[in-house]
C-alpha cells in the first residue's frame, strides 16, 4: 500500500512539472519563476525547503534522547538564520541576486568567483545528499526494499519533477509538500497527546552540552546565511515586502513546528527505541490511514529540502561553473544540469548515511569558505580581491580537509562541530592578511 501511495504521489509531483514545463521559456523563469511570487508562495518555499530529513527524523531521534535540548539541533540555528534574513532582505533584494558566484566577481573578480562555484556546487549536492539519506532510512522500512534501492527510488521522483517544471515547480510542490506535512504532524500530535506525561524534567535542560550545541547552531547559521537557497527566494518575489512577510511567516510557523516535533519525540518514549525506530512505528502502530499520512508527510518534507538543493546545485553549473550564454539551449542546459546535480548526490547519499554528519560537514564548507568574503561583499563596496582569496582557499580548504577526513583521511584534527572554531579563524586571518595587501598594493599604484 505504501509502494502504491508512493507511486500514485510521484505521478502528481510528475504532473506539476510537465504542467509548468511550458512556462520555462528561459534562465529567469526555469531559477527565478519570472522573480513575481508573493508572500504566501515564498512562506510556503522558505518553509518547505528549510523543514526536511534533518528537522523531521534527526530531530525526533535526538529529542527522544535528549527532550528539548534538541531545538539547538536545528531550531534555533533556523529560526536565527530567517531573523537575519528578515534584517538583510532589502539589502539581498538591491543587488538584483542571480547567483553567489556572479555577485562575488564583481567585487573579487574571477578567480574568487571560480572558487566560490565550486564550493557551493559541492555543498549543495551534499546538502540534497543528506536528504537522499533521511529518505533511505525513512523509506526503506515502509517499501521493504534496502537502502539503496530507496534512496535511488526518492532521487528519480525528486530529480524528474525538478527537471521537469524548474524552480516554479519546486515552490509549487513546496506548497503541497508542507501542507501535507503539517497534516502529519498534527495527526501525530493529537494521536499521541495521552503519551505527553513522559516530559521529565530533564527535557527541559536545553543548556547540556552546550558547548557542541553552541557551535553545531554557530556552524548552520553561517552556512545557511550565505546559502544562495534563501537568497533566491528572496529574489524571487515581486516585491521586498513579500519576501519580508514571507520570512516573518516563516519564522513563526518554524517556532511551532519544533516544538510540536520535539513533544512528538517525547510521546514516542512510549514505544522503545531500536534502528529505525520512528517508521517502525509510524508503520506498525498507528491506523493505516494515519500511516500512509505521516508516510507520505514526513516523505514530503524530505522532498522539499532535496528538490531545492539540486535546483540550485543546476543554477551554479549552468551560470557559474560551465557560464553558459546560449539563450536558445538554456533551457536544455538546466535540465541536464539538473540531472547532473541529482546523480551526484545519490553517489554521496549511498556512499554515507548519517543525515546529521553530512549535513553538518556541508554547512562547515559554506561557514569556513564563504560567510566572511560573502558578508563583507554584501555590506561593503572597497574591492579586496585577494583578502577574499585568502579566505576562501585557507577557510574552504580546511573544510574540505574535514569533510574527507571524516570518512577515511584520518588526520588528527577535530571532528565537526569541534572543527568549526579553527576553520572560521583560518579563513578571518585569511582574509585579513589579503585585506592589508589588497591596501598596500593599492597604495603603491
Amino acid at each position: 500500500m505504501y509502494l502504491i501511495t508512493l507511486i500514485i504521489y510521484f505521478i502528481i509531483l510528475s504532473f506539476f512539472g510537465l504542467a509548468l514545463s511550458k512556462k520555462n521559456i528561459d534562465f529567469d523563469s526555469y531559477f527565478f519563476g519570472k522573480r513575481k511570487l508573493g508572500v504566501f508562495l515564498i512562506f510556503f518555499t522558505v518553509t518547505a525547503s528549510w523543514f526536511g530529513g534533518a528537522s523531521t527524523i534527526a530531530t525526533i531521534d535526538d529529542a527522544y534522547k535528549k527532550g528539548f535540548e534538541s531545538i539547538w539541533l536545528i531550531g534555533i540555528p533556523t529560526i536565527l538564520t530567517i531573523f537575519i534574513f528578515v534584517l538583510i532582505n532589502k539589502k539581498i533584494r538591491e543587488i538584483h541576486f542571480v547567483s553567489l558566484p556572479i555577485f562575488l566577481n564583481k567585487y573579487y573578480g574571477k578567480l574568487v568567483s571560480s572558487f566560490a562555484s565550486f564550493l557551493i556546487f559541492f555543498y549543495m549536492i551534499v546538502l540534497a545528499a543528506s536528504q537522499f539519506v533521511a529518505w533511505g532510512k525513512f523509506v526503506s522500512i515502509f517499501i521493504e526494499e534496502n537502502y539503496e534501492v530507496t534512496v535511488i527510488t526518492g532521487a528519480v521522483i525528486v530529480i524528474l519533477y525538478s527537471y521537469l517544471g524548474g524552480y516554479v515547480s519546486v515552490v509549487l510542490t513546496d506548497g503541497l509538500q508542507f501542507f501535507l506535512l503539517t497534516l502529519s504532524i498534527i495527526y501525530l500530535i493529537l494521536s499521541l497527546k495521552n503519551n505527553i506525561h513522559y516530559i521529565q524534567p530533564s527535557d527541559l535542560n536545553i543548556f547540556s552540552n552546550i558547548q557542541y550545541n553552541i557551535l553545531m547552531a554557530i556552524s548552520f547559521t553561517l552556512a545557511w546565511l550565505i546559502s544562495p537557497i534563501i537568497w533566491q527566494r528572496i529574489s524571487s518575489a515581486n516585491t521586498k515586502k513579500s519576501s519580508k512577510r514571507g520570512l516573518i511567516i516563516s519564522i513563526i510557523a518554524f517556532s511551532i513546528l519544533y516544538i510540536l516535533i520535539i513533544l512528538i519525540a517525547i510521546c514516542l518514549r512510549k514505544f522503545p527505541a531500536n534502528s529505525n525506530f520512528f517508521s517502525n512505528i509510524i508503520k506498525n502502530s498507528l491506523p493505516l490511514s494515519g500511516s500512509i499520512l505521516v508516510f507520505i508527510g514526513i516523505g514530503a518534507a524530505i522532498m522539499s529540502t532535496a528538490d531545492s538543493a539540486i535546483n540550485i546545485g543546476a543554477l551554479t553549473l549552468v551560470k557559474d561553473v560551465f557560464n553558459l550564454k546560449d539563450k536558445k539551449n538554456i533551457i536544455l542546459f538546466s535540465k541536464i544540469s539538473t540531472l547532473i546535480s541529482g546523480s551526484l548526490a545519490v553517489l554521496i547519499a549511498l556512499e554515507f548515511n548519517s543525515i546529521i554528519k553530512t549535513l553538518g560537514l556541508a554547512s562547515e564548507i559554506m561557514a569556513e569558505g564563504l560567510f566572511i568574503p560573502g558578508m563583507y561583499a554584501l555590506f561593503f563596496k572597497k574591492r579586496k580581491p585577494f583578502a577574499a582569496l585568502l579566505s576562501i582557499i585557507l577557510g574552504g580548504g580546511f573544510s574540505i580537509i574535514v569533510f574527507i577526513n571524516a570518512y577515511g583521511l584520518k588526520l588528527p584534527i577535530p571532528e565537526w562541530p569541534y572543527s568549526l572554531p579553527y576553520g572560521l579563524s583560518l579563513s578571518l586571518i585569511g582574509f585579513l592578511i589579503g585585506y592589508f595587501i589588497d591596501k598596500k598594493t593599492k597604495n603603491n599604484l
